[in-house]
């Protein structure tokens, strides 16, 4: 549980882990939230305690933070999502003063989270007993400024593809558009049974498995798809330029 907390280097003594970590979360959740925590100590084989068994339960006690009741929504998420990595590098054992008064304003939000990502990765197959002065060392000294430098470099060169594949799509979108009125003012002017008779001939002499759908279809009043590409294709090159 030590572990699952980040506090696995501290509070040897179960009693001083139950004062500082579980009543006083137990007090905090109970306070702020709509849910409150029981906890009951089980000692199976010896006088210390063994096992927790926690119970959760609704609170009753309306919680409302007068300071975010008109929030708007999307500032709450940001807000959210900024507490989240704020609270993994206090995880650490970094204090809020430190956080705020010396890491916030000494380095840039991007480095700061990406050097989060690469010692929360480090610390999944490493023991490191100071987790807050390894991460404030990897700040400082640039630990895996290669690595963020790389990485940047890499998302910046996909996030150029991306758009020059997105405007790619967008030009060809404005393309096929401009063809498709194109061959519907064609279609206006110059469409007639005669050229749709002319245009599955064709086909029987390219294609005769095509020319039985189209003819088949077409006999039956119905104009397929495939048919309907053949006819703005023959108008678009005989009479595009009219």
């Amino acid at each position: 549980m030590k572990e699952i907390l980040c506090v696995e280097d501290k509070y040897a003594k179960y009693a001083n882990f139950k004062k500082r970590v579980l009543l006083k979360a137990q007090e905090d959740i109970e306070k702020h939230t709509d849910i409150r925590f029981t906890f009951e100590e089980i000692s199976e084989f010896s006088r210390s305690v063994e096992k927790l068994v926690f119970t959760i339960h609704k609170n009753k006690k309306t919680v409302i933070d007068s300071d975010n009741t008109n929030e708007d929504p999307e500032n709450e998420n940001e807000n959210g999502l900024q507490n989240k990595w704020h609270d993994e590098i206090k995880a650490f054992g970094v204090s809020q003063s430190v956080l705020e008064n010396q890491i916030l304003n000494e380095f840039e939000e991007e480095f700061i989270k990406q050097t989060l990502k690469f010692c929360k990765d480090y610390f999944k197959t490493n023991i490191v007993k100071q987790k807050s002065g390894f991460f404030l060392k990897s700040l400082q000294n640039g630990y895996y400024k290669q690595e963020i430098e790389s990485l940047s470099k890499k998302n910046q060169k996909k996030k150029n593809i991306g758009q020059q594949e997105s405007k790619q799509t967008e030009l060809e979108k404005q393309k096929n558009l401009a063809k498709k009125q194109r061959a519907e003012e064609l279609r206006a002017k110059f469409l007639t049974p005669e050229l749709i008779e002319e245009i599955i001939q064709e086909q029987k002499a390219s294609n005769v498995f095509m020319y039985n759908v189209i003819n088949k279809s077409y006999q039956q009043g119905i104009v397929n798809p495939f048919l309907e590409g053949l006819i703005d294709k023959k108008l678009l090159e005989e009479f595009g330029d009219n």
